[in-house]
């Protein structure tokens, strides 16, 4: 996941003689292959080879998304790891390919049944196919350890309409997907800084998140639970905020709130309170309104290293992590790792009272939410914030 695929392709036009220009309404503006396109996800765990003796990923499934037109082509690799597609049209494209690895098969190649293994593709996930490209795509894929019973939900930032600069509604909201009880005492939810992209501006570090906000959950261990296919809703101010703004929303009954008790906050007494481990800016709980990034970690405070004004958090012990950005298809101006979120959701002006929602499956008759390591594909924007409910239940 270290970096994009780019393929440049030419589009070719040859003049017939005539001197009629054509009229700037009858210029195609968008142009379908003339080939087909063919995809190799290529195993870089050797699982593939050590089970069938070859490293193409057979059974793959692959998500091509175009990025102008938003259309959506699903494939799936045969047994050699191969996938043709024609008739695409000439688009960047955001490229998502997964494939589960069953208990058995991981007991063959490991020795041991692990189960919620994925081979997924570990990078930014971005193409640029154009009408005569006939190159195969090689895609690599890496094997992720999935099944985070706790999943972030849903991200709310932009602040509402209508109510000048008014942004203290702000919450993430975390949900558990798994059949049992998980408590959520003492985990941590980190605003990021910066991780292992060597983009611009951004720190390259092959081991830990960077981050200036810390916040923990409160509790001993077994305070605060949160039971299968329930919400807990963490607001910047546990308050009914249609009272400062009509367009907002009310999060006076939430189940966690930010309460920076050194500065002018508000504090429900109804409502726990999170403890800040580092924050040292603002009045309160932060995050960008229009582009930031998200991760929830289970780790021991006093295990953490601390550089730069900045804990750091080893990548083996964040449960979730999610990226937005005001362009999502600018993936080459992410901060957080790729292996944590390869893509980003987004597309969100300030002040229009917009979040965003991860998208709901049907899993064994319970809802269970998309979770690819990718939020280009996991998340959809919602018009309205919608806390502690989902549009899948």
């Amino acid at each position: 996941m270290r970096g994009s695929y780019r393929i440049i392709i030419c589009i070719a036009v040859i003049g017939c003689g005539c001197s009629k220009l054509l009229d700037p309404e009858e210029i195609p503006t968008a142009v379908e292959r003339q080939s087909p396109l063919r995809i190799f996800l290529q195993d870089q765990s050797g699982f593939m080879q050590t089970l069938y003796g070859s490293d193409g990923v057979r059974d793959g499934e692959i998500l091509l998304k175009s990025n102008r037109l938003r259309r959506e082509t699903r494939l799936t690799a045969d047994s050699t790891g191969l996938a043709v597609v024609t008739g695409l049209i000439s688009d960047t494209y955001l490229i998502s390919a997964s494939r589960a690895m069953t208990p058995e098969e991981m007991a063959l190649a490991t020795g041991q049944a692990t189960a919620q293994i994925r081979l997924v593709n570990s990078t930014l996930g971005l193409i640029d196919l154009r009408a005569d490209q006939s190159e195969p795509v090689t895609v690599p894929m890496y094997p992720v350890a999935g099944g985070s019973p706790l999943v972030i939900s849903e991200i709310y930032g932009c602040g509402p309409p209508g109510s000048g600069l008014y942004f203290h509604d702000k919450y993430v909201e975390i949900y558990n997907q798994s059949d049992e009880t998980v408590y959520l005492d003492s985990l941590l939810i980190a605003v990021v800084y910066a991780s292992s992209y060597t983009g611009e501006n951004f720190i390259d570090d092959p081991e830990f998140i960077h981050s200036s906000n810390v916040w923990m959950f409160p509790g001993k261990g077994s305070d605060y639970p949160l039971e299968p296919g329930h919400f807990a809703v963490c607001a910047a101010d546990g308050i009914d905020h249609r009272n400062n703004a009509p367009n907002s929303v009310d999060l006076s009954g939430v189940r966690f709130e930010f309460y920076k008790r050194d500065a002018p906050d508000i504090d429900n007494p109804l409502v726990p309170n999170m403890k800040r481990i580092l924050q040292d800016s603002g009045y309160d709980w932060l995050i960008g309104g229009e582009k930031d990034a998200l991760v929830l970690a289970k780790i021991p405070v006093d295990s953490l290293g601390f550089r730069n004004n900045r804990l750091l958090i080893p990548y083996t012990h964040i449960l979730d992590g999610v990226e937005y950005l005001d362009d999502p298809s600018r993936l080459d101006k992410k901060k957080l790792n790729p292996q944590i979120d390869a893509g980003a959701t987004g597309g969100i002006e300030f002040y229009t009272g917009k979040s965003m929602e991860r998208i709901a499956l049907q899993v064994e008759g319970r809802m269970a939410l998309k979770d690819d390591n990718n939020s280009s594909l996991d998340f959809r924007v919602l018009d309205h914030p919608t806390p502690e409910y989902h549009h899948g239940k």
